[in-house]
């Protein structure tokens, strides 16, 4: 008798557990998040950087190093994208990949593709910047 209940309800919660699990809603949802994650990411991009610690830090130890040194670096990034995305937006080109191979055709399919998310970029720049 225990026994039959115990399977009986196993094989509720099972029920339960797959229909609330199906791949569809979880591959939404995973590409739902994916899709904020992008848009937070590129909105941040776009603001003027600041360091999330603006005390000063005084270098006495290894990990006060590797902290500043990771501000610095985080600084350096955000401004060498946005320079990319103004330098974009003003019509600045890379200069063209010869497509001679599939790693060739690969690279200048991502470059073209890398070029089309910098003029996305300073689209919604310009469009923030008209806002404020």
């Amino acid at each position: 008798m225990k026994t039959g209940k115990l399977i009986l309800l196993a094989a509720l919660s099972a029920a339960a557990v797959a229909a609330n699990a199906t791949p569809s809603n979880t591959d939404e949802a995973r590409a739902e998040n994916g899709q904020r994650i992008v848009a937070a990411e590129q909105a941040a991009a776009l603001q003027p950087w600041s360091a999330k610690d603006s005390a000063v830090i005084v270098v006495a130890d290894t990990d006060a190093a590797r902290r500043i040194g990771g501000q610095v670096n985080a600084g350096r990034l955000h401004e060498s994208h946005l320079a990319d995305v103004l330098g974009a937006g003003a019509g600045a080109k890379p200069e063209l990949i010869q497509v001679t191979d599939t790693d060739s055709a690969r690279a200048a399919a991502g470059q073209m593709v890398h070029q089309q998310a910098l003029l996305a970029d300073y689209a919604e720049y310009t469009k923030q910047a008209s806002i404020q």
